[in-house]
């Protein structure tokens, strides 16, 4: 009867093991740093799309329901506040009594809410700075850029620039080709 070498090899040494972890240790020092700030550009896309697609969903509605229709910032997805951050969320509803504020006879259009405490996402326009008023033709209330900043800063700063015209654009500059600013 012969003897299975296999079998007698099968394993590893412990300077092999070792090695091996120190390796990934050292890789995974260079990975992870790389790896999160994959992970916040996901978010900071998925936020900034998700902004950029709810103001023109509500500018087709402005304009299909020729009706004003409102995008403003909510904490709690069911009426505007004012002392809401934006990265918290909005709403997007038709305002029937132009006042603004969502009442009991209203559509609510649309909720957001971000489960990402991480980002910071403010709105800079002329006017208010807590609501964007869609009218009948499309246009906006005010021009304006919301600006989305992940805990990198201003390296990965991103913007959404309204226009008056009520067109928006996805841009890594401010409206007028310059740096963002997060601070």
């Amino acid at each position: 009867m012969t003897r299975n070498t296999y079998l007698s090899s099968c394993g590893f040494s412990l300077v092999e093991m070792l090695i091996v972890l120190a390796m990934m240790g050292i890789l995974s020092s260079y990975a992870l740093p790389s790896f999160s700030k994959l992970i916040n550009s996901h978010r900071q896309n998925t936020v900034l799309l998700q902004l950029f697609s709810h103001n023109q969903l509500a500018r087709s509605e402005a304009i299909k329901q020729n009706q004003s229709v409102i995008l403003c910032k909510s904490d709690n997805g069911q009426q505007c506040t004012p002392s809401a951050q934006w990265q918290n969320g909005w709403i997007v509803f038709a305002d029937l009594d132009n006042n603004k504020q969502l009442s009991g006879t209203e559509p609510l259009i649309y909720s957001f809410q971000n489960h990402n405490p991480s980002l910071s996402l403010s709105y800079k326009g002329f006017g208010s700075h807590n609501y964007i008023r869609y009218y009948p033709d499309g246009r906006s209330s005010t021009n304006g850029s919301f600006i989305l900043c992940t805990p990198e800063g201003n390296v990965t700063a991103r913007s959404l620039i309204i226009s008056r015209t009520g067109r928006a654009r996805l841009s890594s500059k401010n409206a007028s080709g310059g740096a963002l600013n997060c601070g």
